[in-house]
């Protein structure tokens, strides 16, 4: 037993010893040389993206046609005892007296769109010479002066509905239709010009031109330049555009020209003169459209009466009016019908 516990002392002992005799100190760190420092370019990984819709083209508008409307005709007569505006319909139903004011109203003329009518008045001092030229709605309401020149006549449309030509004591004049802007000379010569009209595309004006009522037709510009004599020989009692661009002339106008024509169609300058026939062809260049869409044409020969003329009517004439009143210069918008 005793030899036993002194085995175990004597290990104790030596653990003892061991133990004190280890070094506690830490060892000496060497230092490492820096590591060079290196610049890593950053590769920014791309942010996935949902991929873009396609965009849509957008379509275009589609041009808004307008609606076909009557050819609705105005004329003046004289059936309530001084000159009034009446309106018809194509077959020469509902007549109805726009204007109905004391005084003379005359020549009217329909808006392209046939929104509103032009139309000559002495209605502000009821005296004969005192004419101005007035616009009204469709329907006889909301009338309103235009020019401030007394002796205005022959009130005509431009194409876009924005315009209105008259003639003043022998010049050509242009105003805007709302009449928001003064009134502009374009001829001011010194012969007498009357009877001016657009042309269907606006750019420009024909008219009558001359001295003692020896009238010929010219054409310009609708800003007044670029004047061309179309006759010559002092014929022509009036002037019309055909629907394509031509000048339609009442009377042969040409002093040095072989050929006659009663109904003269030519260029707007000068050029390639034709025969337009007689009454029931003359639908071909100035039309009108009846209820059916017949293309006939409007005639008034006498002054009193108002026709239709066409192959479509029993006797090529169909009788409008039917009064024992004078009714005449008839006119219809430029954009009716079919």
């Amino acid at each position: 037993m005793r030899k036993h516990t002194q085995s175990i002392l004597t290990l104790l002992l030596f653990l003892l010893f061991t133990s004190c005799s280890t070094s506690t100190t830490p060892e000496a760190t060497v230092p490492s040389e820096p590591k060079a420092e290196v610049d890593t370019p950053t590769v920014q990984q791309p942010t996935p993206t949902e991929a873009p819709l396609p965009t849509e083209t957008p379509l275009p508008e589609p041009t808004a046609t307008p609606e076909p409307f009557a050819c609705t005709i105005a004329f003046e007569t004289d059936r309530d005892g001084n000159w009034e505006v009446y309106t018809m319909g194509p077959d020469g139903s509902n007549p109805v007296n726009l204007s109905n004011y004391p005084g003379d109203d005359l020549d009217p003329a329909w808006s392209p769109d046939g929104k509103q009518i032009a139309f000559v008045s002495n209605r502000e001092s009821g005296l004969e010479g005192a004419l101005f030229i007035y616009v009204m709605d469709a329907d006889g309401s909301n009338v309103r002066k235009l020019t401030n020149e007394d002796e205005s006549k022959w009130p005509d449309w431009s194409h876009d509905g924005l315009w209105i030509t008259y003639a003043y004591y022998g010049d050509i004049y242009i105003i805007k239709a709302d009449g928001s802007g003064e009134s502009i000379n374009l001829t001011n010569t010194p012969e007498v010009d009357v009877q001016p009209t657009w042309s269907p595309d606006g750019s420009k004006i024909a008219f009558l031109s001359g001295v003692d009522y020896a009238w010929n037709i010219f054409v310009m510009d609708a800003d007044g330049s670029n004047v061309v004599q179309i006759t010559d020989n002092g014929q022509p009692g009036s002037v019309t555009w055909t629907i394509d661009g031509r000048i339609l002339s009442d009377a042969w106008g040409w002093n040095d020209q072989e050929e006659f024509c009663h109904n003269c169609v030519v260029d707007a300058d000068g050029a390639n003169i034709v025969d337009a026939g007689g009454k029931g062809t003359l639908k071909e260049y100035v039309p009108f459209w009846t209820v059916d869409g017949q293309r006939v044409e409007v005639a008034h020969p006498d002054g009193d009466e108002i026709y239709l003329v066409g192959d479509i009517f029993p006797d090529v004439f169909f009788n409008l009016t039917n009064n024992p009143a004078a009714d005449r210069n008839p006119d219809w918008p430029a954009n009716c019908g079919p």
